[in-house]
């Protein structure tokens, strides 16, 4: 496990959090309405973001939930690119569903209603809105979050890093005393 890495994907969790407790309306996301019970603070900081708020939600699941995926697994420099990959296609297929949500929310399982999260899938993709922005938001957060994987694999408690650093103290000091 990669502590620095879960910890940067958490922290950025806990920024999206912020923007739908602000630049969101309560009932507009199940995040503040369902989970929070309507907890907002719309009406104190609304659009507290502006511009950047758009898709910056959109760059920052895609961006944390690579992290805290690679930060769980302490994932090689191959297993963090497959991590991003899975996030980044994760994120763009919800976008595109948006775009397509006739088609999409027709495969949305009946048994889905009263399960927590599964709920209001439908609901997403009825009332969400394809934008290239969004896509290009969640394929960017995952693009920036294999970056910082292969820049922090090293810190943080990375076991991969460490055991190649063990296994080549061994070598070096088996060919020392030959």
């Amino acid at each position: 496990m990669n502590l620095l890495q879960l910890f940067i994907g958490i922290a950025g969790l806990s920024i999206g959090t912020f923007i739908y407790l602000t630049d969101r309306s309560p009932e507009s996301t199940y995040l503040t309405w369902h989970i929070l019970q309507g907890l907002s603070l719309h009406t104190l900081f609304p659009d507290l973001f502006g511009i950047l708020d758009r898709s910056m939600a959109s760059f920052l699941h895609s961006f944390s939930f690579t992290m805290i995926s690679a930060g769980i697994v302490a994932a090689s420099r191959r297993g963090c690119l497959l991590v991003a990959l899975f996030w980044g296609g994760v994120n763009s297929l919800f976008e595109v569903g948006q775009y397509f949500d006739a088609a999409v929310i027709k495969w949305i399982p009946d048994g889905f209603e009263g399960l927590f999260l599964l709920e209001t899938l439908d609901d997403y993709f009825r009332a969400g809105t394809f934008d290239w922005y969004d896509l290009s938001a969640g394929i960017a957060g995952a693009g920036v979050g294999y970056w910082i994987l292969v820049m922090t694999r090293k810190l943080g408690g990375d076991s991969d890093a460490k055991n190649s650093r063990r296994k080549k103290q061994v070598e070096n000091k088996k060919s020392v005393e030959s």
